[in-house]
């Protein structure tokens, strides 16, 4: 436990950070889809976050890996604190509007550009390899308490005090975790090569990602898994809404039931160690877009909804600690930034095509073709019913199979599957 405090302390710091920032993700996507009643405003305002993280996340890895980490994850947590501030302002004076968010999201995914790969590699300078699954494990059920609880909170929040009250609850949860960063938390810096300019060493990390085809494959299957997850998550919220009649409190038992099951998923993570990590790794997210993602497209209530989300989730955790180990494992500390901000990169591209293809299927195709009685709608209303929402429960038919199939052709790519003895 001792040689883990300073781990623990960090972690928890950057738990109270991220439930505040969770909150008002969650408050802002309710308040722009009750201005707008659309999901593509709600996606491009996912976009407009993600769009930046994917242009800068290879810069920023490269800078991470060069400067001091702590520094680094201070200065954007305080440019992230000034944007919040910007924001309440607004609502104070009633200026806020849904085209000014676009910028200010953009701004945000700037910021956490360099704050989450600083931070990602942070973990790997205050804990030893034979801690690496106990930690991700750890980290998980840190996360899994906050989405449990964070979209409950917001509801309530908001319902009692509107984006206000929770950007205010956000504030307070920055100055915690800024003191407690600033104060407590000693993080030594991996040596890099001083003598090579910042061009040499982007250029560095790139010949070495082109020599290690068996981690671009498996940054490859996670970044396919993130465009299943954008269009998961971009679609949630607008199918709940739109076929409970706008029921907060449902979405509410809903969306804190993915964070019930990575609850528990975070305790059967050191107990399903296996040094088969990719076929377990291939099975888990074979299941739950097979099953658990056609579920929630044919479910019509939000029982179903929430065993679905709750069955597909669980193990998440366990997929994510693989990932993770195999990564920390065989990639050099001091290649760590690097190799991380590629996996960014390419994890967002994939959920910035997510979210956009939810927006855009969602208003622009199925919910319109679900509104217009024809042979084959009222085929497919007979497994997904009809009304609002229908549509969008017809995209969950779709990822279900498109995220089943991809699964099945990684299994079958010898270079992912070479790394399936990793010891652990």
């Amino acid at each position: 436990m001792k040689e883990l405090k300073n781990f623990y302390i960090f972690t928890i710091g950057q738990l109270v950070s991220q439930f505040g920032s969770s909150m008002t993700s969650y408050g802002l996507i309710l308040w722009a889809y009750k201005q707008s009643g659309s999901v593509l405003s709600t996606s491009l305002l996912l976009i407009s976050n993600i769009l930046p993280k994917m242009l800068l996340s290879y810069f920023a890895g490269n800078l991470t890996d060069r400067y001091n980490k702590k520094r680094i994850m201070l200065i954007t947590d305080a440019i992230a604190a000034v944007l919040s501030l910007g924001i309440l302002g607004m609502l104070f004076l009633g200026q806020l509007r849904l085209e000014y968010l676009y910028v200010i999201n953009f701004i945000f995914g700037v910021s956490d550009s360099f704050q989450s790969n600083a931070s990602a590699v942070t973990l790997s300078n205050l804990v030893t390899k034979e801690h690496y699954m106990k930690t991700s494990g750890i980290r998980s059920f840190f996360s899994s308490v906050s989405k449990i609880f964070y979209p409950i909170t917001a509801t309530f929040f908001y319902t009692i005090g509107g984006m206000q009250l929770i950007i205010v609850m956000d504030l307070l949860t920055f100055v915690f975790a800024f003191t407690t960063l600033l104060l407590f938390v000693p993080i030594p810096d991996v040596t890099v090569i001083r003598d090579m300019s910042f061009k040499e060493q982007c250029l560095l990390g790139l010949r070495y990602m082109m020599k290690r085809r068996d981690i671009l494959s498996l940054i490859g299957f996670m970044g396919f898994v993130n465009l299943i997850a954008g269009i998961y998550s971009s679609c949630l919220t607008p199918m709940v809404l739109a076929r409970n009649g706008n029921n907060d409190f449902q979405l509410g038992v809903v969306s804190s039931m993915i964070g019930i099951s990575g609850l528990f998923g975070s305790i059967f993570v050191s107990k399903m160690q296996t040094n088969k990590k990719i076929t377990q790794m291939l099975t888990i997210m074979g299941f739950s877009f097979l099953i658990c993602n056609s579920m929630l497209g044919i479910g019509r209530n939000y029982y179903i909804w929430t065993i679905m989300v709750f069955v597909g989730n669980v193990f998440i955790p366990t997929v994510i600690a693989n990932e993770d180990y195999i990564v920390r494992t065989i990639v050099p500390k001091e290649m760590l930034g690097k190799v991380f901000a590629i996996r960014s990169m390419f994890q967002y591209i994939a959920m910035m095509i997510g979210y956009f293809a939810a927006g855009f299927l969602t208003d622009k195709i199925l919910e319109p073709f679900m509104s217009r009685p024809s042979r084959v709608q009222i085929m497919l209303s007979k497994i997904v019913g009809s009304g609002s929402g229908s549509g969008i429960a017809l995209v969950y038919l779709c990822i279900s199979a498109l995220g089943f199939i991809g699964c099945i052709l990684f299994k079958h790519k010898s270079s992912i599957m070479s790394l399936e003895n990793v010891e652990s």
